[in-house]
């Protein structure tokens, strides 16, 4: 067979020309490209390179089933020859003449070059998105997931607020619709977090807000913590719930609670709701509570019978004056005062500097002050008398309550309280 080399009259290509206008048949040729041309070749060699990097990448990883590196099918139409396959053609190269070109072989079509409603895809270096990210996430009908923000305070000693475990709180960190600030001294000023600072005060909470609220918070804590951490949380949370008068006491519980949060973000510990600390804790927070809430005038007890609209006389409630005065038989005194607050002896109620009653696990149940004893539930009046055993009244809209100021009930007083 006779081999024509003087290629085929009147056919061409606009972006191949060789001395002579003629292309020699077999193999890679010397050519020169616009740079329009050269461009695009170079992005798709780009693309190319991306690919066998990422099948490299999957072997170290030790992927079995991982397909060979694609051969470089452009540089050798830049050279004479392949500079292998991973090259890249330098840029702006122009012709090369009299290139040595590989031995003879079928004859080499035109390139096939995108035309400009066919833009190729440049693979980025730098990817936003990967599959192997993406692949880990899915869509969420309800998103809650806690935002990374938050882990952040944390992990720098700032006790999160509950405020931001709030749907709305959470949606605006998830969308970083938040202000940042600087956080720590020295090197650790470099840290930044966001400003809990422009989320709501915790005190502006409701009760049953407050609730579900702390049931995100143990989701959290689910994820930040090990077992026994989260599960001191999650009793001291019980706990809380399990008093009849929560609702009463909501307030001086809130603020219970940040106080324990707080020092755990500080110093970690795993929470002892049956530990001495915590029990005193907890009544110095009811404590704080009552005395912020007494009226600047001495409480108002129930009115006397037969009076013009005064306050009953309860001085006839108090015998603590009495109590420890030497007797008139023997000389002998009576037995030491048991104080009505706290059910220890040796100090009336009024004068009593107890943090937590005498019985372990239980809460103070009145308050007392110059005018008599009070229910710290409702503020009203609680006869005295009657916890001393020596009451012969009944009970009504003018006479003090009959209970037990050690323990509530209402079946007996203070001095014949079994609970003591």
């Amino acid at each position: 067979m006779v081999h024509n080399n003087s290629g085929i009259s009147g056919l061409s290509s606009s972006f191949i020309q060789t001395s002579g206008g003629k292309a020699p048949i077999g193999g890679p040729v010397p050519v020169t490209f616009s740079a329009e041309v050269i461009g695009v070749l170079k992005k798709l060699d780009i693309i190319r390179l991306e690919r066998n990097n990422k099948r490299s990448e999957r072997r170290k990883a030790g992927e079995a089933n991982v397909s060979e590196d694609e051969d470089d099918e452009i540089s050798p139409y830049f050279l004479g020859n392949s500079t292998g396959a991973n090259s890249v053609p330098p840029a702006g190269l122009g012709a090369v003449p009299n290139a040595p070109g590989p031995a003879p072989g079928p004859a080499v079509p035109d390139p096939v070059v995108p035309g400009p409603e066919a833009d190729p895809v440049v693979a980025n270096p730098k990817l936003l998105f990967t599959d192997k990210n993406a692949a880990t996430n899915s869509f969420r009908a309800n998103d809650n997931t806690i935002p990374n923000a938050i882990f952040s305070l944390a992990k720098n000693g700032i006790s999160p607020p509950l405020t931001l475990f709030l749907p709305a709180s959470l949606a605006r960190i998830r969308s970083s619709n938040v202000k940042t600030v600087k956080h720590g001294t020295g090197e650790s000023t470099k840290v930044t977090v966001i400003d809990v600072s422009d989320f709501p005060d915790e005190t502006t909470m409701e009760q049953a807000v407050w609730n579900s609220t702390y049931n995100t918070f143990l989701s959290f804590m689910d994820l930040a913590a090990e077992a026994h951490i989260v599960q001191g949380f999650s009793r001291h949370y019980d706990h809380i719930l399990s008093d009849v008068a929560v609702e009463t006491w909501f307030p001086a519980y809130r603020n219970f609670d940040r106080t324990i949060r707080a020092q755990f973000f500080t110093t970690p510990y795993i929470i002892d709701i049956h530990s001495s600390d915590y029990r005193t804790a907890l009544q110095a927070a009811k404590d704080a509570y009552i005395w912020s809430n007494l009226p600047s005038h001495t409480p108002s007890g129930p009115r006397a019978s037969g009076g013009s609209g005064g306050r009953e006389r309860v001085d006839r409630h108090k015998p603590y004056d009495r109590e420890n005065r030497p007797q008139s038989d023997g000389g002998q005194r009576r037995k030491p005062v048991l104080c009505f607050r706290c059910g220890r002896t040796g100090h009336p109620a009024g004068r009593c500097p107890e943090k937590t009653p005498s019985k372990h696990g239980r809460e103070f149940v009145i308050y007392a002050n110059s005018d008599g004893l009070f229910r710290i539930s409702d503020q009203r009046a609680v006869c005295m008398l009657f916890n001393c055993g020596r009451c012969e009244s009944t009970p009504g809209s003018r006479h003090p309550i009959h209970v037990c100021t050690l323990c509530g009930d209402a079946h007996h007083g203070a001095i014949d309280c079994t609970r003591n």
